[in-house]
């Protein structure tokens, strides 16, 4: 039996999905959401393709292809603030080439490390468009670390959620969209408890 403070977030889940019922508006759905709260797309993601309104396949084209234009877009971000006079006057007049090779060399690292980090892609990815670190092999990077980030989550999200399901008597696209909702709320909760004992 679904516990009772569950069951009006399971009503509202199943009639959402269930109204999105062409394939192609649950995919643009999907890759909008992204670039709002990645964390939610993907836990759509994953219950969508639980429930068989979209392939696991389409789904995750969706999520990861949007996580990665958003990523993009923040390099494009980083190129635009390039242009600005004063932001290129005080961080870059004479450093331009030297900033651009060490980024140029640390890319995979910087991109990787960012993609699993929470707060870090902002800067880091800004960072390498307003240093013009070298656009396809960052672009590279970025879809490999997204296909990487995505497809553990996705799995994770649908291992987790069987169990889930069975334990809580949920339904099964409620279910597999908890663990990543869960994994995303951990980390803001672990900032805010290490914070709070640290003002003690």
């Amino acid at each position: 039996m679904l516990p009772a403070f569950l069951s009006p977030i399971a009503t509202w889940t199943s009639a959402a999905l269930s109204g999105m019922a062409e394939p192609w508006i649950i995919v643009a759905a999907l890759a909008l959401t992204t670039l709002l709260l990645e964390d939610v797309a993907i836990a759509a993601g994953v219950a969508v393709a639980t429930q068989g309104a979209l392939s696991w396949e389409w789904a995750f084209a969706a999520v990861a292809g949007g996580i990665a234009l958003g990523d993009l877009g923040l390099y494009g971000l980083g190129v635009g603030a390039n242009r600005i006079p004063l932001l290129r006057r005080k961080y870059i007049d004479g450093r331009e080439s030297k900033a651009r090779d060490l980024l140029a060399s640390r890319l995979p690292s910087a991109v990787l490390i960012a993609r699993v980090v929470p707060g870090l892609r902002l800067i880091t990815y800004t960072a390498c468009g307003f240093w013009r670190a070298p656009l396809w092999p960052f672009t590279g990077w970025v879809f490999l670390a997204v296909a990487l980030w995505t497809a553990g989550l996705f799995w994770l999200s649908s291992e987790l959620g069987d169990v889930i399901a069975d334990a809580l008597a949920i339904p099964a696209p409620l279910a597999v969209a908890l663990p990543v909702i869960a994994l995303a709320l951990a980390f803001p909760l672990w900032r805010w408890l290490r914070h709070s004992a640290s003002r003690d």
